[in-house]
C-alpha cells in the first residue's frame, strides 16, 4: 500500500475512555503507527475502564508517544468539568494541532467542547459502535443517543465507522451527511505462531475433542449469555463439543450457573486470556453478538486461519458475508446458529475450505492498512479544513 504523503510531519492529538476491548487497541495501533511514521503524537486516556492488554500497549509505546492520563468517567459525572478544563490546557499546549481524533462519545463529547476556540485544523471522529445500534436499547434511548450522535457528529470534520453497517447506518438512520463518513476497518499483526497441541496444553483442553471458542467479555452485548442454550442446541442435535470461553465481565456468574442449570458439562472457563493465541486451540469459532461494530475477535480468527460462526451483527457480514470463512446466521436465532456450528463440526473438509480463505481475507485486516487509511483521513479533512 503507497504510504500517505504529508508535506511535513503532522502534530496528532488522540483522545479515548473507552480504553478497553477494541478501541482502546485501535487507539494503540494508531498512535504507534503514526508515531513510527514520524509524527508527533499525543494520548489522551482514562484508567476508568482501561483492561491488562491497553495498559500493556501503553508500556510498549515508550516514549515515542506522549501519554496524559485524565479520570474521564463514562456516564456524565461531576469530574467532567475537571477534564474539560485539563483537556483544554492540553489542546492549547500541544497546539496548533493538525488533527484532534477522539475516540467514543465520551471523548467525543469533551473533546469537541474543550477545542472550542482553539487551533486545530481537522477534528475527527470514531464512535467505535454507535449506541443506536444496539437492538435492545428502548426507544427513549435510542432517540438520547442518537441526539448525542449527530450533535457530534455536527462538529466533526470526518466521522470514522470501522464497519460498512455502521457507516450506513450512520448515514441512513442518522442522517448524517454521507460527504463526511469514512470506513476504515480495524486491522491487526499476525499473531504469534502457536500449534493447536501447544495452545490446547497451555489452556488444559482436551487433545482430540472438538472444540468449539468463544472470546469476548461476558455481556449481554457479546451475546455471552446465549453460549448455555447455544451448546445445548447442538448437545440436541447429536453433537458433544468442548465448550472453550475466554473472557470474563459482569454477567459471568449467570451465564456459569444457567449453563450448570442446563446441565452443560463440557463448558471450559478460561477467564482472561490472550485471545488470539487461545484461537490456536479452536476448531470453530463463535459470536453470538447483538450489536458490535468491527470486533478485533473477527479478524483474529481470519489471521489464525480458523472458521467461524456469527449472528449478524455490526461488521459481522462485512467479513463472512460470502460463507467462503464462516457463516451469518440470522440475529437473535440461536437455533439457526446451532445448526451451523453442527454443520461444521461435522464437515471437517468444509472447515479446511474456510481455514484456507480465512488467510486470504486477513491480508484486508492488517495494521499497516488501517493506519494508512486512517491517515488518508486525515489528509482529506486537513483538506477540506
Amino acid at each position: 500500500m503507497t504510504g500517505v504523503r504529508f508535506d511535513r510531519p503532522l502534530r496528532i492529538l488522540q483522545v479515548i475512555e473507552a480504553t478497553l476491548g477494541g478501541a482502546g487497541r485501535n487507539v494503540i495501533d494508531l498512535a504507534e503507527g503514526m508515531a513510527a511514521r514520524g509524527h508527533q503524537v499525543t494520548l489522551v486516556w482514562s484508567a476508568e475502564r482501561a483492561d491488562g492488554p491497553f495498559l500493556a500497549g501503553l508500556r510498549q509505546l515508550g516514549g515515542r508517544v506522549e501519554t496524559v492520563e485524565l479520570s474521564m468517567r463514562p456516564d456524565l459525572h461531576p469530574g467532567d468539568r475537571r477534564d474539560l478544563a485539563a483537556l483544554r490546557a492540553i489542546i492549547a499546549a500541544s497546539g496548533p494541532l493538525d488533527v484532534l481524533h477522539l475516540h467514543g462519545s465520551k471523548a467525543g463529547l469533551l473533546g469537541l467542547l474543550a477545542a472550542r476556540r482553539q487551533r486545530i485544523r481537522a477534528r475527527v471522529y470514531t464512535p467505535h459502535g454507535l449506541a443506536t445500534l444496539d437492538p435492545d436499547r428502548g426507544m427513549i434511548g435510542r432517540i438520547t443517543a442518537g441526539l448525542r450522535e449527530r450533535l457530534l457528529a455536527a462538529r466533526a470534520t470526518r466521522i470514522i465507522a470501522v464497519s460498512e453497517d455502521e457507516r450506513v447506518h450512520a448515514r441512513e438512520y442518522l442522517k448524517i451527511d454521507r460527504r463526511r463518513l469514512e470506513r476504515v476497518a480495524n486491522g491487526i499483526a499476525p499473531p504469534e505462531p502457536v500449534t493447536r497441541a501447544q495452545a490446547r496444553t497451555e489452556l488444559g483442553l482436551p487433545q482430540d475433542a472438538l472444540v468449539v471458542g468463544f472470546v469476548g467479555r461476558l455481556v449481554a452485548e457479546k451475546g455471552a449469555d446465549r453460549l448455555p442454550a447455544l451448546a445445548e442446541a447442538v448437545r440436541q442435535m447429536g453433537l458433544d463439543p468442548v465448550w472453550a470461553v475466554v473472557g470474563d465481565g459482569r454477567d459471568a456468574g449467570r451465564i456459569r450457573a444457567e449453563a450448570k442449570r442446563r446441565g452443560i458439562d463440557r463448558m471450559a472457563w478460561l477467564g482472561v486470556q490472550n485471545g488470539a493465541r487461545a484461537m490456536a486451540a479452536f476448531d470453530l469459532l463463535v459470536m453470538p453478538s447483538r450489536w458490535q461494530g468491527l470486533p478485533y475477535t473477527l479478524i483474529e480468527a481470519l489471521h489464525r486461519r480458523l472458521p467461524a460462526v456469527v449472528m449478524d451483527a455490526g461488521g459481522a457480514r462485512e467479513v463472512h458475508g460470502t460463507g467462503q470463512a464462516g457463516i451469518v446466521t440470522p440475529a437473535g436465532d440461536v437455533q439457526a446458529m446451532a445448526a451451523a456450528v453442527a454443520g461444521l463440526l461435522a464437515d471437517e473438509p468444509a472447515r479446511r475450505r474456510m481455514a484456507e480463505a480465512a488467510g486470504g481475507l486477513a491480508r484486508e485486516y492488517s495494521v499497516e492498512a488501517m493506519v494508512e487509511r486512517t491517515l488518508g483521513v486525515y489528509a482529506r479533512a486537513l483538506a477540506q479544513g
